[in-house]
């Protein structure tokens, strides 16, 4: 079928779409290799809204100006275009529409079934590392800022297992609650 390769590749090119203007096509080709056939637009009457690709197990978050502007400290991302503001790569336990987890690989050629570990190990020391009941969520929370970029990485814990539900792929500023909680590493 696909070789890993072009499953890194595309969450990679994903990724590489924050800041962009969204285009509804070319991120259907990015996710075709994984079954993906058709990627709505968006059409909220707000300034941002949610694309989803249930079959790919991907959340994408699209904003306009002036929301994407004062959510990232940018006033160069334009007014009248959709504009990719985050990536998320999911996993059942994410939301109630998620039935598996991304298929493919990650940056760092890490899958869904990393632990904590080896998200250290590829993206260094976080800057917040939350153990259980942080802001949503009952396991590990970990995320860095890095130049550009905000990364985030959160587990639910039950009672004998850890499983990673969410790894998001951010510009800078668009980390929610923890602007306000950690504003010295994620306010714009």
């Amino acid at each position: 079928m696909f070789s890993n390769e072009n499953r890194t590749q595309a969450s990679e090119q994903l990724i590489e779409l924050l800041g962009q203007p969204y285009d509804a096509k070319q991120i259907q080709a990015i996710l075709e290799p994984f079954g993906v056939k058709r990627i709505t637009k968006p059409d909220s009457p707000f300034q941002d809204d949610i694309i989803w690709s249930v079959k790919a197990s991907v959340r994408i978050d699209v904003y306009r100006s002036p929301k994407i502007n004062k959510l990232t400290g940018r006033d160069d991302l334009s007014g009248d275009q959709w504009v990719v503001g985050a990536i998320l790569f999911l996993a059942p336990g994410s939301d109630d529409r998620i039935k598996k987890p991304f298929p493919g690989q990650l940056p760092q050629e890490i899958t869904m079934n990393a632990a904590p570990d080896e998200w250290i190990e590829a993206y260094g020391q976080p800057d917040i590392y939350e153990q259980g009941d942080w802001l949503g969520g009952s396991g590990p929370y970990l995320a860095w800022r890095k130049s550009g970029i905000n990364i985030s990485v959160e587990y639910e814990t039950d009672e004998d297992t850890r499983v990673l539900t969410c790894v998001k792929f951010c510009l800078i500023g668009c980390m929610g609650a923890w602007k306000s909680d950690y504003p010295e590493v994620f306010a714009p």
